[in-house]
């Protein structure tokens, strides 16, 4: 069992690589102070969340994944140069796919959380981990980002002249 949840973990890890590093081209593309801000705060949860998988594995006896970590690495610059084609800026539509790219992944560590919450009963290594809060937490960050892709979305996907009713 160990190997297949270092490995889940391990593939957690190199997720969160590649959401730091869209949440950081995230907070430099926004021209708006306030969402700018926003992400960076969000670079630093997301950050203490990987410090947090690095501890789950270490706890059992485990050790991240350097291969994963370069498979993630690899994966996470290959859509980010899709999403650069599209831009970042505002009303652009690779701002609206980065959002989206971001609540799916805050949604996955939502549910990774849920589940290691289900079985850290058999892991008495992990008996000090509140994962309740940390799914909580995940689903705040899932909607507060759901509201600025939201947004986006309407940005990128009607034209000028619809938005402004003015379409025949």
């Amino acid at each position: 069992m160990d190997s297949n949840l270092e490995r889940y973990l391990n593939d957690h890890l190199a997720g969160s690589s590649g959401a730091i590093n869209l949440i950081a081209s995230l907070a430099t593309a926004s021209d708006d102070p306030t969402q700018s801000q926003f992400f960076r705060e969000l670079e630093a949860k997301v950050e203490k969340d990987r410090e947090l998988l690095k501890s789950l594995l270490q706890k059992i006896g485990q050790c991240d994944s350097g291969i994963l970590q370069v498979a993630g690495s690899l994966t996470e610059k290959a859509g980010r140069l899709k999403l650069m084609w599209e831009g970042l800026g505002p009303g652009r539509l690779g701002m609206f796919e980065a959002l989206e790219m971001l609540c799916l992944g805050i949604q996955g560590k939502r549910l990774l959380w849920r589940l290691l919450a289900r079985v850290s009963g058999q892991i008495p290594e992990w008996t000090e981990v509140d994962f309740a809060a940390l799914e909580g937490e995940a689903a705040a960050q899932r909607d507060a980002v759901e509201e600025y892709r939201m947004q986006a979305g309407v940005d990128a996907l009607i034209d000028g002249e619809r938005a402004n009713g003015t379409a025949s």
